[in-house]
């Protein structure tokens, strides 16, 4: 198989657990005494607050540390209007006709975005130096955002990195229902910082965040981290 359908065609799924990572600040913290130096076992049943459709949440094990849960159960094509906005998952692509050359599934043509709105934001974003993927082979091998089992077909991803900084972004149209749950509660951005003007809801820092515009309906997922001393 092809090292770049292997890549590509998990992107998706593994960078939203990764996400997860990057986007909640959790600590776990043990209480112990001296008194209750000796090892107890307890067990205990712990509920999964992804039972329902499948997300990568935190969740405590019966020791109590942290694991990500990324069990990408079905939707089942039933949250309020996913099927106007995604696809499913492309099983039967053709992987032998996926692009090798990394170059080709850039954008080459902004004109090919047929939104007016996705256009423009794409401009903007080629304007800031920002290598953007070609929307179009990235519903044609399933590499855009998704579950694993559906995918948003409608929007733009790219990245830039300076040397210093990664930046990236999943950008797509969407209703408020979706963002919610793939952007906002897939990702356990519940609790980070809001801010809501009636138009924009925006949650996280100018570092990292998702944001939706209710007038647009363009769901953004925006994330950076420091690329000085490579990925190990």
């Amino acid at each position: 198989m092809k090292n770049r359908k292997i890549i590509k065609a998990l992107g998706s799924t593994v960078l939203t657990a990764s996400l997860c990572i990057t986007g909640c600040s959790i600590t776990a913290e043990k209480e112990t005494s001296k008194a209750a130096e000796e090892e107890t076992t307890t067990t205990e049943t712990t509920e999964d607050p992804c039972e329902d459709y499948g997300c990568s949440c935190p969740v405590e094990d019966e020791d109590d540390e942290l694991y990500y849960s990324s069990s990408f159960q079905s939707t089942h094509g039933e949250i309020e209007g996913q099927m106007d906005y995604m696809i499913p998952y492309p099983a039967d692509a053709d992987w032998d006709s996926m692009p090798e050359d990394p170059d080709a599934w850039n954008l080459a043509d902004i004109n090919s975005i047929e939104d007016e709105d996705l256009r423009a934001i794409a401009q903007t974003y080629l304007d800031d130096g920002y290598t953007i993927s070609d929307p179009a082979l990235e519903v044609e091998y399933g590499t855009a955002f998704g579950d694993g089992e559906y995918i948003f077909c409608n929007g733009l991803s790219g990245y830039k990195d300076d040397g210093n900084t990664y930046c990236y972004f999943y950008i797509y149209k969407m209703n408020e229902e979706l963002f919610d749950y793939y952007f906002v509660e897939w990702n356990c951005l519940e609790n980070e910082p809001c801010t809501d003007d009636g138009t924009v809801i925006r949650y996280g820092d100018d570092e990292n965040y998702v944001e939706f515009n209710r007038d647009t309906g363009i769901g953004v997922y925006f994330g950076s981290f420091d690329s000085s001393q490579g990925v190990g």
